[in-house]
């Protein structure tokens, strides 16, 4: 009896947990929004413990807040931790145009098909704004990948969630961002088929730094 309960209560508490960590992810929760404990209930199919479950587990990975007497609030992502994490960022991607340059390594021609793509979305859709962002962060994969290092791309993929979270709400407060942002996916790979590295990585410092619209709305 206890072989077949133990299946059913994990599946019910990962069902619940990705569908609070996904509704995150896209922007569904937004930052600033509470929890409804019920409603989440409604939305996985599941009881208010594997919610409960879910919503501690969510708040040690930093997506969410519990607050006593109050309820959960989805966090938003900090001025300082949108600092921290674009300074990885650089530090990844920087190495990664580096050495396909200098090693010259190939570039996929994914890329290209990427910005093609981005450039073809409708920034006043917000599905497709969606679309924009998870196309960006494959972009970005690519080329960290495209390098050849799998410990520095499995360091990457860790970054995932944050990188979504901090792309969604910069297009939200800057939809015309996505323009300089395809822009200047275009001359990074330009500059990576030419094997000018410090082009390249000129070209990522000044796309990996946030602009000062989206860190004076952030909280410290």
């Amino acid at each position: 009896m206890a072989s077949k309960t133990q299946p059913e209560k994990k599946s019910a508490r990962l069902r619940a947990y990705d569908r609070i960590r996904g509704g995150i992810l896209t922007g569904e929760f937004p930052a600033g929004s509470f929890i409804e404990e019920e409603q989440m209930c409604a939305l996985a199919a599941v009881s208010r413990t594997p919610v409960r479950e879910a919503l501690t587990r969510l708040a040690a990975e930093g997506f969410v807040d519990q607050m006593p007497r109050r309820g959960t609030m989805v966090r938003h992502v900090t001025a300082t931790e949108l600092l921290e994490l674009y300074e990885l960022r650089r530090v990844i991607e920087g190495h990664a145009a580096r050495r396909v340059c200098t090693e010259g390594l190939q570039v996929p021609r994914k890329m290209h098909d990427m910005i093609d793509r981005m450039e073809r979305l409708d920034e006043t859709n917000e599905a497709e704004r969606g679309e924009h962002v998870d196309l960006n962060r494959e972009f970005h994969h690519a080329l960290v990948e495209c390098a050849g290092n799998h410990s520095m791309t499995r360091v990457f993929e860790g970054l995932h969630d944050s990188v979504t979270r901090v792309a969604r709400t910069a297009i939200a407060l800057d939809v015309a961002r996505r323009v300089t942002i395809d822009q200047e996916h275009r001359a990074l790979l330009t500059a990576l088929e030419n094997r000018d590295a410090d082009a390249a990585v000129a070209l990522l410092e000044r796309h990996l730094t946030p602009v000062p619209e989206l860190m004076t709305r952030l909280p410290r």
